[in-house]
């Protein structure tokens, strides 16, 4: 049987026999093509198309619906038993593919995961990767079918391995026409600083920069540190990030640092999963590409 040529099988109608046997199935060709997505005229043709390279009918057409004739019956037994085996070894092989769900936060997907993504894909070729774009706040690892996160924090959460990412060290940042105003970190008094959490970063910068932090300028507060970066872009004020998450906006002269001054609060950016899980393969070379172990 396998030594079988299958070269035949290019002058069989495929699409016809599939909507042969929705046809069958609903029995009614107005069914079948609300199931196909298609219209019931474009569902009779294909039968009509099929009938007549068979040569004999394969339905009885009456008021109310369809009756198969024998050749339907014998053609429909053998189309719906190979198109179920054909579904059934698709379906197995599809579910062999694994999915990684990875929970990022939000500023971190953009200007740091996003650029690493092409090189996650060509290590994990087998791994359907799903991105949640959230922080996570109130809800456990497990929940919403996450496999593994990425958390801000000083690398101690109870119950989870956490690999350390990226060390955050806090500097100025702001647009190229704002930072032309600013010779020494005392210039900050003449702009609004823009803020997010942590919020005594700011003050702490300040303070270790040598400036006096009394009738300081603050703006708004932002939820995220990206909403705070998008107010600097735009050059709503001056904001704190990390140089090294901000390196593609300094290359493209989007955000500047105009200080060598930075502010280390032992934070920073961590892959966390459940502890257990860090001998899972997939885990392991998630892990080794993003802390850079993986050629």
């Amino acid at each position: 049987m396998r030594s079988m040529s299958y070269a035949h099988t290019r002058r069989l109608p495929l699409h016809a026999l599939l909507v042969f046997a929705t046809a069958m199935r609903s029995g009614s060709f107005t069914r079948a093509a609300t199931t196909l997505g298609v219209t019931q005229g474009a569902v009779s043709r294909q039968v009509k198309y099929l009938e007549d390279e068979i040569g004999t009918a394969l339905f009885v057409r009456h008021k109310l619906g369809l009756r198969a004739t024998p050749a339907g019956e014998s053609l429909f037994a053998t189309v719906d038993d190979a198109l179920g085996r054909i579904a059934a070894t698709y379906d197995g092989l599809r579910q062999r593919r694994q999915t990684l769900t990875l929970r990022v936060p939000p500023t971190l997907a953009v200007r740091w995961f996003i650029p690493l993504l092409p090189s996650l894909r060509l290590a994990l070729p087998d791994i359907d990767i799903r991105v949640a774009t959230d922080d996570g706040r109130g809800r456990s690892l497990g929940e919403d079918g996450v496999d593994a996160a990425i958390l801000y924090g000083r690398g101690s959460w109870s119950g989870l391995i956490a690999i350390p990412l990226l060390s955050e060290r806090l500097t100025p940042v702001c647009s190229p026409a704002l930072a032309a105003d600013l010779a020494t970190p005392h210039d900050l008094h003449r702009h609004r600083l823009l803020q997010c959490a942590p919020h005594d970063a700011w003050r702490r910068w300040l303070v270790q920069a040598g400036v006096n932090t009394d009738h300081l300028r603050h703006a708004e507060t932002f939820d995220t540190l990206e909403l705070a970066l998008s107010a600097a872009t735009r050059g709503m004020g001056i904001t704190l990030g990390d140089k090294t998450l901000l390196s593609e906006s300094f290359s493209d002269n989007i955000l500047v640092a105009p200080f060598a001054q930075t502010l280390d609060l032992g934070m920073g950016y961590h892959l966390v999963f459940q502890d257990g899980r860090e001998t899972t393969p997939t885990l392991g070379l998630l892990a080794a590409l993003m802390t850079g172990r993986l050629s």
